[in-house]
């Protein structure tokens, strides 16, 4: 049982190195039930669980096991209804990827500099953003002119004056 816990606590502190910090996706398609917080929660609760009931009781392995399964299971369900659903749910409302905004028209609202980041505004669902951008051509863009998305690179839109109609209110 120890073992269990030992490999469910290191299962989640390598789930959030590599997801947190590397940015791995570690999850199993569309299947919550699977992802790395619930497989590490049941795993930890399951070996912790049966473990301490090793020690304390003078059970038996088959009393341990089951008592030990439904504290994992139990765990792991409201883990995943009150934390992995809700931030899956939170996560698909987020905005649209920025590769998603390639071809929408924006306004310069700081000056883009050749080799320099100015800032652009995009209405979005009624909502204004800004984000950084810089031109595509190395070229310079004033503050007020109409550009159009090209592309995006590491959160910075790339951008070009040349065919943008779109007219902000």
């Amino acid at each position: 049982m120890i073992v269990l816990f030992c490999i469910g606590a290191g299962y989640a502190i390598l789930s959030f190195i590599l997801g947190d910090g590397l940015g791995v996706d570690l999850q199993v398609g569309e299947m919550p039930y699977l992802s790395p917080v619930v497989i590490a929660t049941f795993l930890t609760v399951f070996g912790g669980v049966g473990y301490w009931l090793l020690r304390q009781t003078d059970w038996s392995a088959l009393p341990v096991a089951g008592v030990s399964l439904l504290a994992g299971l139990g765990v792991s369900t409201v883990v995943l209804f009150l934390v992995v659903i809700p931030l899956q749910a939170a996560h698909k409302g987020d905005a649209p990827s920025a590769q998603s905004m390639i071809g929408m028209a924006a306004e310069v609202v700081i000056p883009i500099e050749p080799q320099r980041l100015g800032e652009i505004v995009y209405v979005q669902s009624g909502i204004r953003h800004n984000a950084p951008a810089k031109s595509a051509s190395d070229t310079s863009i004033a503050s007020g002119v109409t550009v159009r998305i090209v592309g995006e690179s590491a959160g910075i839109f790339i951008v070009t004056s040349d065919d943008a109609k779109t007219v902000f209110n």
